[in-house]
């Protein structure tokens, strides 16, 4: 077996791919899964049934797209800035800006993520009609923002690498 650091060399192809695209993977997951139980709606109430879970189903793995989306739109460095003012500033307080908001963004996603952690611990009700416990829709939250933190931190260090790392290419 070829080992290489104590990992196989097929595991960490497969843990990169996951780290390189573990956001979109669900994401496309949970919207293909609305797009089946919507479908499927539609059909089967064109035959005067339905399925009275179909719409809760469908706001759960919405609600899970848009927590998930956070550390995505982190990884692909889109997020919203006032480009007005942005574009005339000089290089080094662009700079300045851009790694104080990258900062900033980590720190309220970590905020985030550790403050929605008691939530859960507290929440017993179930939700009407998939009776799931609650508690499972809200780990979105710590989930996404979890997630958000992580690729912030993983932004922040290919960020000061490039900005004001060694220019010898050492």
């Amino acid at each position: 077996m070829n080992k290489q650091g104590g990992m196989s060399v097929q595991m960490k192809k497969v843990l990169t791919y996951l780290e390189e695209n573990l956001e979109e993977i669900l994401m496309v997951i949970l919207l293909g899964a609305i797009s089946l139980v919507i479908f499927a709606q539609v059909i089967v109430r064109l035959f005067g049934g339905g399925f009275p879970w179909a719409e809760e189903f469908c706001r759960y793995c919405f609600v899970y797209t848009g927590m998930l989306s956070a550390g995505y739109c982190v990884r692909k460095g889109v997020g919203i800035r006032v480009d007005a003012v942005y574009g005339f500033l000089p290089k080094p307080l662009k700079l300045v800006i851009d790694y104080a908001g990258k900062i900033l963004l980590t720190a309220i996603y970590a905020y985030m993520a550790w403050g929605s952690i008691g939530l859960i611990s507290i929440t017993t009700n179930l939700s009407t009609a998939i009776q799931l416990p609650m508690k499972y829709v809200y780990m979105a939250i710590p989930l996404g923002f979890g997630l958000g933190t992580i690729r912030g931190v993983q932004d922040l260090i290919l960020f000061t690498k490039k900005t004001f790392g060694n220019k010898e290419g050492n």
